[in-house]
């Protein structure tokens, strides 16, 4: 299984494109890398005006990207390409407005393992509980895993 975390503006995609924009990537990671691995795509919307590029509002969207340790830069760059291609082609994007990495597996795990590691150690299991949970509620209302930007539960 490889994981990619899309981090949106809110409002910035229709809710058609959700699903069009996970099978995009997916489907451009699997040609570009010549993988059968399952794809499994998570969501965070960052409210407006809470990110600014060049000193003005955000239109950014930042996609990270499991990837094989040690995977060569070649097929790094080539999948990289196919993916923000098959990004652009589905949101609508322009060239200045999507941030895409193929992160090696154990970056990508110690990115996440880092940010947990910033919720008080006793508030842990109940920030996951609660994660998971908002992430099948969402999966069942609006077809897509999801989590808040702004989760204060911690």
């Amino acid at each position: 299984m490889r994981r990619i975390l899309c981090t949106i503006q809110q409002g910035s995609l229709a809710q058609s494109q959700y699903r069009a924009a996970e099978q995009a990537l997916a489907d451009s990671y699997r040609q570009s890398l010549g993988s059968d691995d399952r794809i499994v795509v998570v969501w965070c919307e960052i409210p407006p005006g809470q990110s600014y590029t060049e000193n003005r509002p955000s239109s950014m969207s930042w996609v990270l990207t499991e990837t094989s340790d040690g995977l060569d830069a070649t097929r790094r760059e080539a999948a990289m390409r196919a993916m923000s291609n098959a990004w652009n082609a589905i949101t609508g994007a322009g060239p200045n407005d999507l941030m895409l990495a193929l992160v090696d597996s154990s970056l990508f795990d110690r990115y996440l393992s880092l940010n947990q590691a910033r919720i008080r150690p006793a508030a842990r299991p109940l920030f996951l509980l609660r994660t998971v949970s908002h992430l099948v509620a969402s999966r069942l209302t609006r077809g897509r895993l999801a989590i808040a930007a702004n989760q204060n539960w911690s």
